[in-house]
């Protein structure tokens, strides 16, 4: 009964830090909305509140990234609240624009209106492009499938260039890519190449690559993941967006779990279809298989990818080539014994499946340590080409490394997200067993404390040594988990009752108070009373002892309840008028309490505030 009241008050805690988080998020948004409407004033009011709801949140929060990004954001509000009052001192307007979210760093204004369409290439300008992507294709090692596609998206561009010169519609602006293969065989190298390609045509305004991955664009709470994909977004534009291992935006969603990656999708959706030089040009890349079922997930997403480009893996031939280009990029050489035999030494010292999780990569492991190798070999007096050159000695130790080094491991999507399991197991001798969980949904410290001894055997422990292992693990985050709420207790007092006096008058228990008091008993101590323990207090008479044992166990268990209530009633926004114009009164007092307490965390110095 305890460890279930323990657990009742622990999900308690946690629901009142998300219900204060999410206000704080909604208040910032109005704040925004009032920001760029140029009601200063009321966004004045909104940002500090915004802060302060997050501020509150942070009391109740135990995830570490969570509340670094909270006291992030409450800086930014707090920050973009003393640009707006000094604006207003100055009959300014209080700077640049808000962002979404109550971001507040200074952007320029970029007008849509700019897009203005470049002058048509030149036949000479088009044919000088044109030959440029021919000798950079030429340039890279295998590919050959890659390579013909390319060719024939130069061609397509090119001849929609010379329909418009000549007053013609194009057909089809979808220009948004899907790249699948292992890791190693150049995705990101094309990638560049497109970029390049469509700046060099006209088609894009930059021939930049913005490079990110599932954490780049998805936040851990509601509201933030659009306003970070958003932003993404935004430093790509005119550009490429290079959305590297794509298909773990969606995992999480196929195995039904509660994930906002979905918001992800959304935000870069919506502005899929929009065209011109400064639109967008989106590059989703990763496994074959896991990228099929990426596209497959929304039929929205798979309907605006128009090219698909498979890398096959690096031969052993191309891994030669790729090995004879990068010695002569850094200026080394081998032997010709060695260059000899390069081929026979990569093909019977490694296999397939061992070259495909390696691929391009390989060739600079195998660089590496054979240049470890040489500086074994070689004396102090060594000199000239000596010092340049390596042999077939070199290569064939460094090539036998390979079978001791652990390759780059594709994890398994159904583990992905377990990583507090993981670590924890690792930390009790029994990672081994993580799998197990993590496969079963438990993904979270929090889900094991739920766990008994058949559950654990369930999950497929069979092994005594291990199952006792497994079930004190469990127990001990028991304790861990019943000693945090205990500590939280200790944070709150029943706003309506300032001792336990009061709250023994409120449930006609007031004769009992000299009793309590006499005996000590406060708010900390109240909840973990029992019926003994009201008897060892004198209270001998059945009655009264159950009358009030019965309040306290009702107390104990709305408490949680209560003080998400009274939280939310203490930060509640008034809208009203007369609130506004008290709050302006203060809001030095409010900003310099709120930088005090970021300072107090470490939030204030250097830190510099990010937008969206």
């Amino acid at each position: 009964a305890e460890y279930t009241r323990a657990r009742r008050r622990g999900l308690a805690l946690l629901a009142m830090a998300n219900d204060l988080r999410d206000k704080g998020i909604e208040i910032a948004n109005d704040a925004v909305r009032d920001d760029n409407a140029g009601n200063y004033e009321d966004a004045i009011n909104k940002y500090c509140k915004a802060a302060e709801y997050l501020m509150t949140a942070t009391k109740y929060e135990k995830n570490p990234v969570t509340l670094k990004t909270i006291r992030e954001k409450s800086l930014e509000y707090v920050q973009r609240a003393e640009a707006l009052k000094q604006g207003l001192a100055g009959k300014g307007a209080g700077g640049k624009k808000a962002g979404g979210g109550g971001g507040s760093k200074e952007e320029e204004e970029e007008s849509e209106d700019d897009d203005v369409e470049p002058e048509p290439l030149t036949e000479e300008q088009l044919a000088k492009a044109e030959a440029e992507m021919k000798e950079e294709l030429s340039k890279l090692i295998g590919m050959e499938s890659v390579k013909k596609q390319m060719e024939q998206l130069c061609k397509q561009l090119s001849l929609d260039i010379r329909r418009r010169a000549e007053g013609h519609n194009t057909l089809d602006a979808i220009r948004h890519m899907m790249f699948t293969g292992n890791p190693g065989v150049g995705k990101t190298t094309v990638s560049r190449l497109v970029a390049r390609l469509y700046h060099q045509l006209g088609v894009s305004a930059k021939d930049s690559v913005v490079e990110v991955q599932k954490g780049d664009l998805v936040a851990g709470y509601v509201n933030q993941t659009a306003m970070k994909t958003a932003k993404k977004i935004k430093e790509a534009r005119g550009g490429i967006l290079f959305v590297d291992e794509a298909y773990q935006l969606t995992q999480a969603l196929q195995r039904g779990q509660s994930d906002f990656s979905g918001e992800a999708i959304d935000e870069m959706m919506k502005v899929m279809n929009e065209t011109g030089r400064k639109s967008v040009t989106f590059v989703f890349a990763g496994y074959k298989k896991e990228m099929d079922e990426f596209v497959q997930y929304n039929a929205g997403l798979e309907s605006r990818i128009k090219y698909r480009f498979h890398f096959d893996d690096y031969t052993v031939p191309d891994l030669c080539k790729i090995v004879n280009i990068k010695i002569k990029a850094k200026g080394y050489k081998m032997t010709a014994d060695a260059e000899k035999n390069l081929n026979a030494i990569i093909d019977k010292n490694t296999t397939a499946d061992l070259r495909s999780k390696y691929n391009g990569r390989l060739t600079d492991n195998l660089l590496q340590w054979a240049a470890d190798c040489m500086n074994q070999r070689l004396d102090l007096t060594a000199s000239g080409e000596q010092l340049i050159t390596l042999t077939k000695d070199d290569l064939s130790e460094a090539i036998k490394k390979f079978q001791l080094a652990r390759p780059p491991q594709k994890k398994d999507p159904a583990l992905l997200g377990g990583e507090q399991v993981e670590q924890q197991f690792k930390m009790w001798g029994i990672q081994h067993l993580s799998a197990f969980f993590v496969r079963a949904g438990y993904r979270q410290l929090v889900d094991l404390i739920h766990l008994s001894k058949q559950d654990i055997m369930a999950l497929g422990v069979t092994k005594d040594a291990e199952v006792r292992r497994a079930v004190q693990l469990v127990e001990r985050l028991k304790q861990e988990h019943r000693k945090e709420s205990l500590e939280m207790d200790a944070l709150f007092v029943d706003p309506d009752s300032v001792d336990v006096k009061t709250w023994l008058e409120k449930r006609s228990l007031g004769e009992f108070a000299k009793l309590f008091e006499r005996h000590r008993v406060d708010f900390e101590v109240l909840g973990d009373l029992t019926y003994e323990d009201l008897k060892e207090m004198g209270l001998n008479e059945v009655g009264p002892r159950r009358r009030i044992h019965r309040q306290i166990v009702q107390w104990r268990d709305d408490r949680e309840a209560k003080k998400a209530d009274a939280i939310r009633s203490r930060m509640q926004v008034q809208e009203n008028k007369a609130y506004l114009e008290s709050q302006q009164q203060n809001v030095d007092d409010r900003l310099q309490h709120l930088k005090a307490s970021l300072g107090e965390s470490g939030y204030v110095t250097g830190l510099r505030p990010s937008s969206g």
